[in-house]
């Protein structure tokens, strides 16, 4: 429930901290904004406060053409509630087979839309394609037909009807500037919420460069994409101005930009409220000084679960260097090559059937590597569900630490980056027992983790804090 008192203060000052975590609709003009919408405010018995963008347009309200309210940072959600929300697909989900999926009843679904969002489940999702439609149609150049299946209807003339229906006007009366001739790609706004240090973003990506499939400069993150059976490329540049990065996308099939939009906001941690969780972390001295030194510091995730988790096996008790190099050796050697992309991201890293048969050997890899790799892919290609759906964190390390040389560290580490868990904690990584070592004195993995239960659930943060504490003098 929101709190009146504390969203009209909030409402006032326009405080940027509430940005997307309610909405203001105004009574006598029938629309709603954000919290930090720069018009004039207005009188507070005329004013209503929603949960979610979706719920105020549900409630017959207009999204501000000020402040864009369908363009704001996405507030915390629960880990199985993000997972809900990237993984649904609107072409082939309904709300019973996500429930079913994520080993839900409708009823506990049912309560978890109601309590973040303040409406259901499918009210949630055909709000949200016609607020995804809205922000397609005013923030890029993509024809009216891709807008339509990129935000998820399966029908043009559905499209146009419900789009004419909420907003009173076609489609084509919502696109403020006259398209242009249409390019290989687009351009699509994804806002966050400051603090967030990009240029510290990159440099993690940089450092960790895979060849022939991401490049990362100073300024910009590029790499291909392939879902099922579209390709293309996303690149990451600052927006000059707004706290928000410009995604420029080229794909083959549009109906998988929603996807793309999911995925790139995870992998770099765009809906963190990174207050709330200094809040919760500062009680401990180790933890406050990074935060001091890195506030804008965030959990850097990753495009492909499978992917990742290969480079976090190959990156066991090696540098990050050494494992990079790995990687790339792998990609070249099993992934495939196309012409049709730039030729610096021309080679997409290979899947779990690619790599299925693989003997990695000529690699420099040792023996016992390339074990757990074999074992790996075969128990991925079986169980890949279980990376979206494992109810705990304890159920998923069981799991995966039955395989053959796998341990504690590598399921928590991709956890922690492969499916941006914020509460795993790699409590055995020699950085972390550094970092909390007092006086050269190391804790046991017992002490570390006992220290650690006042850090939830944001201990995926604590551990990002505690690696480049390791960087102040």
């Amino acid at each position: 429930m929101l709190d009146v008192k504390i969203c009209e203060k909030a409402r006032l000052s326009r405080d940027a901290r509430f940005d997307g975590k309610f909405f203001t609709a105004v009574l006598s003009t029938g629309i709603f904004c954000r919290p930090i919408c720069p018009a004039r405010p207005p009188k507070p018995e005329n004013v209503r406060y929603y949960l979610s963008a979706e719920q105020a347009q549900l409630a017959g309200f207009m999204p501000c053409k000020r402040c864009f309210p369908e363009q704001a940072a996405v507030k915390n959600l629960p880990i199985k509630l993000k997972r809900i929300l990237s993984t649904f697909d609107y072409r082939t989900d309904s709300i019973t087979s996500i429930a079913k999926q994520f080993r839900l009843s409708t009823r506990q679904l049912q309560r978890l839309f109601e309590q973040y969002f303040g409406i259901s489940p499918s009210e949630y999702f055909q709000q949200q394609r016609l607020l995804l439609a809205r922000k397609l149609i005013q923030s890029s150049d993509l024809s009216l037909s891709d807008v339509c299946y990129a935000s998820g209807f399966n029908s043009l003339r559905r499209f146009n009807e419900t789009i004419k229906e909420k907003y009173q006007c076609p489609p084509s009366d919502l696109r403020k500037h006259q398209a242009k001739e249409q390019t290989d790609h687009i351009e699509v706004l994804l806002s966050y919420r400051p603090p967030f240090d990009w240029p510290l973003m990159l440099s993690f990506f940089q450092y960790r460069q895979l060849d022939g499939v991401e490049v990362v400069t100073t300024d910009s993150y590029q790499r291909n994409i392939k879902l099922d059976d579209c390709t293309g490329w996303f690149k990451l540049t600052h927006h000059a101005k707004k706290p928000a990065l410009v995604m420029t996308v080229s794909l083959s099939d549009y109906r998988y930009l929603n996807t793309v939009i999911h995925k790139v906001r995870r992998m770099f941690d765009l809906d963190a409220d990174m207050n709330a969780i200094h809040q919760s972390l500062s009680t401990h001295n180790k933890l406050q000084q990074a935060i001091e030194h890195f506030p804008g510091l965030r959990l850097p995730g990753c495009w492909d679960i499978f992917e990742f988790s290969i480079r976090a096996i190959l990156g066991q008790q090696i540098s990050v260097k050494a494992a990079t190099t790995y990687a790339t050796r792998i990609s070249e050697r099993y992934g495939e090559t196309v012409n049709h992309l730039p030729n610096a991201i021309s080679t997409f890293f290979p899947d779990e059937g690619a790599l299925l048969n693989a003997d990695f050997e000529g690699l420099g890899l040792t023996q016992s590597r390339i074990a757990t790799l074999k074992n790996w892919v075969a128990y991925y290609r079986d169980n890949k569900s279980l990376m979206t759906q494992y109810q705990s964190l304890d159920e998923l390390e069981k799991s995966l630490c039955a395989i053959k040389g796998i341990g504690p560290w590598t399921v928590n580490y991709i956890a922690m980056r492969g499916l941006s868990d914020p509460d795993a904690f790699p409590s055995a990584d020699l950085g972390i027992i550094k970092a909390l070592s007092d006086n050269q004195q190391k804790p046991s993995n017992k002490q570390i983790l006992a220290t650690a239960e006042n850090w939830r659930p944001w201990r995926a943060y604590a551990a990002m804090y505690l690696w480049h504490s390791l960087k102040i003098n």
